[in-house]
């Protein structure tokens, strides 16, 4: 199997606990392959912040009739009642129910009319705050063709693969199970505004087209230059699988090596389980036990979690006590403590980020660095989609994650919106990939071998 990769159901809805705060230092030009820019939609605001908490909501006016009136109905309330700031950010909350139900009864079927509901809870302007169904276009099956892309230099690149895949490692693709790949960056443009944004659900579109509903399907892709498409057979995923809430059946991987000729080890995992942590802990002892003086933490394609392993994760390479930030719900404050282990790994670590490292793996990222532990090492800033959120059933079968927590890292550092900035900036090409190379994490080793 190809290694670590993060699912695209978990991208599109694990990111269970992250993180926001004040403004940092600007983060390097983002690479040419960002989206255009695009206008931004208004939202209604108010000229006083009004706590709507504290309002008298109960002779709000009634909606016009449509199929979808009571999945904007709940979504508009669990915003309401639960999201941490009591003025929405100022926007004009029942102004926006009223216009945005207005818009719903024009609308013809379930994409449309979530469409709608999706730009309504735009005007929040954050991540972690989306209505979805088992039918969206991120959704994959439980099977699988065995290989991880990405998208690179402004197209969609096989970055993994078995060593004898039809599709080797720097393939370029034109087409997934038919569909031009120019038409799913169209698609990702429409619904993204910032560079790793529009490269993750690019890919996660690309992903979803190419898994299966069971183990021996076939899909199809087409390389770039070529007229004849290659028919890939879909594969289970051996991973163990794990649930949470409204998820179910999530794969979870812990993997570990050392690189070999250095002292360096390197340890990845997809997404932040809490029954994880013993894999996880067995692998670093595995490390150490095999003389390890210095660990690459990869976080690639690693949307989320579960917040609270942050802290378990932090114990085992945190020489003294202290904290990872904290989490901000309205009624409470949490704060992420760490008390150190008695022989955590006290070696130099770096972490390793992309568009896909999202919600928990940016916590982690940002409150490591916060605490001067580690390092950071990618191509660009990862996700910034880094909001606590829970996931709900609604009536009708809709799942909706919605905003519940602001996140503060230590120094206050801005992830929500703009992503883990990297101390280390590590071109990719194409001809990286095809080339068998990993540029970023041999950077990491580089200079890991050196310290």
């Amino acid at each position: 199997m190809p290694r670590m990769f993060a699912r695209a159901c978990l991208a599109a809805a694990l990111m269970l606990v992250a993180c926001e705060s004040a403004p940092s230092a600007d983060p390097p030009a983002e690479p040419t392959s960002r989206p255009k820019d695009k206008p931004q939609p208004v939202p209604a605001k108010v000229e006083t912040c009004t706590d709507w908490s504290k309002e008298d909501l109960t002779d709000l006016p009634a909606l016009p009739e449509s199929r979808y009136r009571r999945t904007l109905e709940q979504a508009w309330m669990l915003v309401l009642e639960k999201h941490y700031d009591p003025t929405l950010g100022c926007v004009d909350w029942p102004e926006a129910r009223v216009r945005y139900g207005k818009k719903l009864a024009q609308t013809r079927d379930q994409t449309e009319a979530f469409a709608v509901i999706n730009e309504m809870l735009g005007e929040l302007g954050q991540s972690h705050i989306k209505l979805f169904s088992g039918g969206s276009d991120e959704a994959v099956g439980p099977a699988s063709v065995d290989l991880r892309v990405r998208w690179i230099q402004g197209k969609l690149v096989v970055v993994d693969a078995p060593d004898d895949s039809a599709v080797p490692e720097g393939t370029v693709l034109d087409k997934v199970a038919g569909t031009p790949v120019s038409e799913l960056s169209e698609r990702a443009e429409q619904r993204t505004e910032r560079a790793a944004e529009f490269a993750g659900l690019t890919a996660r579109l690309a992903s979803a087209k190419l898994s299966c509903a069971a183990p021996g399907e076939t899909r199809t892709v087409t390389v770039a230059g070529a007229s004849d498409p290659q028919e890939l057979r879909c594969v289970a995923d051996p991973s163990e699988t794990m649930s949470l809430g409204n998820l179910t059946g999530v794969p979870t991987r812990v993997e570990h090596h050392m690189v070999e000729g250095t002292t360096v080890g390197v340890l990845a995992f997809n997404v932040w389980m809490l029954p994880m942590m013993p894999k996880i802990q067995a692998a670093l002892a595995d490390l150490r036990g095999q003389g390890m003086t210095a660990l690459v933490l990869d976080l690639r394609g690693n949307p989320g979690g579960v917040g609270p392993m942050s802290v378990s994760l932090a114990r085992g390479l945190l020489e003294k006590p202290g904290s990872l930030g904290k989490l901000e719900m309205r009624a409470f404050t949490q704060e992420f403590n760490v008390t150190p282990d008695a022989d955590p790994f006290k070696g130099p670590v770096a972490i390793l980020v992309d568009e896909g490292t999202a919600s928990t793996s940016e916590i982690f990222a940002a409150g490591m660095r916060d605490l001067e532990r580690v390092s950071v090492y990618g191509a660009g800033p990862s996700a910034g989609a880094a909001l606590p959120s829970l996931i709900e059933q609604l009536d009708g079968g809709a799942l909706f994650q919605y905003v519940v927590g602001d996140y503060h890292s230590p120094k206050g550092v801005l992830v929500e919106g703009r992503g883990v900035v990297p101390d280390h900036i590590v071109p990719e090409t194409v001809a990286d990939f095809a080339a068998g190379k990993d540029p970023v994490l041999e950077a990491a080793v580089a200079d890991l071998r050196g310290s």
